[in-house]
């Protein structure tokens, strides 16, 4: 779901726009860092992330008019990149996206997108690969299945969350329940985001582990990592 810009007022776009700056400034120095040491996991993020959001399904008319779903995939590029660079290549994507999906005038609701459709569920990805490193053994299918699974399907219930609560503050749908409506597609489309990260995760894990800079062998791979111990 992107918005566009004459849903909000001027307020909100400027305080969007100052908090992602700020979130922008804060991991400047890893992200870039994590960008140049993993450019292949660069090259192949860019490409997932055009791939699946090109693929989009809309309402054209109705109620629910402008309304469009997509995959995010941003849970699988935090593993591939760690939070602070998935969270700026995501952004800088996103700003082209909305260019070409909604041309120039689409740039002053660039940072109210970001923070909508970002930052959820590249937080919920770091939080819970936080979360499973510090309480659960270090063990593959843990890694596969709480951190490329679990946690996607988690991010986009949280981004459809975000973004329902943001259009409810709105008058655009003002005549839509977008709780039992808008919100329930969001749990379709979670599956498809769960199983993508997840057997991507795999995929990589397997044939390319180097495209995951979160992984590593010697934590994941260990006899005393052994999960039924």
């Amino acid at each position: 779901m992107n918005f566009l810009a004459d849903w909000f007022t001027k307020p909100w776009l400027v305080t969007a726009w100052v908090v992602w700056a700020l979130l922008l400034a804060a991991t400047v120095r890893p992200a870039f860092a994590s960008l140049k040491l993993n450019r292949a996991a660069v090259a192949v993020s860019v490409l997932v992330l055009s791939v699946l959001w090109s693929l989009r399904a809309g309402v054209s008319d109705g109620h629910l008019h402008d309304m469009t779903y997509h995959l995010l995939g941003l849970s699988l590029v935090t593993l591939m990149l760690d939070a602070a660079a998935a969270f700026w290549l995501g952004s800088l994507l996103l700003g082209a996206y909305l260019v070409v999906l909604q041309g120039w005038g689409a740039l002053p609701v660039w940072g109210m997108n970001a923070l909508a459709t970002i930052l959820p569920p590249v937080a919920v990805c770091w939080a819970v690969r936080r979360l499973t490193t510090r309480k659960l053994p270090h063990h593959l299918f843990i890694y596969i299945f709480i951190n490329g699974f679990l946690a996607a399907a988690l991010g986009m219930l949280i981004t459809g969350a975000v973004v329902i609560a943001l259009l409810d503050m709105t008058d655009v749908y003002a005549d839509v329940p977008l709780w039992s409506t808008a919100f329930v597609v969001f749990f379709l489309i979670t599956w498809g985001e769960a199983f993508l990260s997840g057997i991507l995760t795999a995929i990589f894990v397997a044939l390319a582990p180097q495209l995951l800079s979160t992984f590593d062998d010697k934590r994941y791979l260990q006899r005393q990592a052994d999960l039924w111990k």
